[in-house]
């Protein structure tokens, strides 16, 4: 996806025409980025609506020398999601399944589910480790920028990736479980 600068000028200047054609080039790719970060995915339009006004709300704050569109699109997307998941903590629904009854995953296995089964077993996982996962191993943020995103130190934010990692280790019994999710992701 490639968004041509004039867009961006456009919908600084308040043109329908390129806001609407911005809001479908990135629709697409922030709609997986919401499913992907969102603990309940019902929320997803709402926080798609909440990121898009954001974004054209802040677009005077996008700063091209800095990075991509697309990459600070997501951050908002990112960010806007966390927000939700904090908001909406205490009305979240578990799922009640016995641990004992759970069917551990064979690694040679995940190959054949598709991305959206692997999002699902990710999500099985404490919150706080699927953030800092998420942030870092599939969408490649350093500690340092999750610390600052979730307010937390960045030993933290390591001891959390290294519980994920042990977490999916376990449900999974793998050894290298970091390169698989990230080739299916980016697959």
């Amino acid at each position: 996806m490639i968004i041509d600068s004039k867009i961006i000028d456009l919908c600084k200047a308040s043109d329908r025409a390129a806001q609407k054609q911005l809001y479908h080039l990135l629709l697409p790719y922030l709609n997986a980025v919401c499913k992907r970060y969102l603990r309940n995915t019902s929320y997803s339009n709402d926080v798609l609506q909440e990121t898009f006004i954001n974004l054209f709300m802040n677009l005077d704050q996008y700063d091209s020398g800095k990075g991509k569109f697309k990459t600070w699109a997501v951050r908002i997307a990112v960010n806007c999601c966390l927000k939700n998941n904090s908001r909406n903590k205490n009305n979240s629904i578990q799922e009640l399944i016995p641990h004992k009854h759970e069917p551990k995953i064979n690694p040679r296995i995940l190959d054949k589910y598709s991305n959206e089964d692997l999002m699902f077993f990710l999500k099985k996982m404490p919150e706080q480790y699927f953030q800092i996962f998420n942030l870092h191993i599939i969408d490649g943020f350093s500690h340092k920028e999750i610390s600052e995103t979730l307010d937390i130190d960045e030993s933290l934010s390591r001891k959390r990736l290294s519980r994920g990692r042990a977490w999916i280790e376990k449900h999974t019994k793998a050894k290298d479980i970091t390169n698989l999710f990230i080739r299916k992701s980016l697959g």
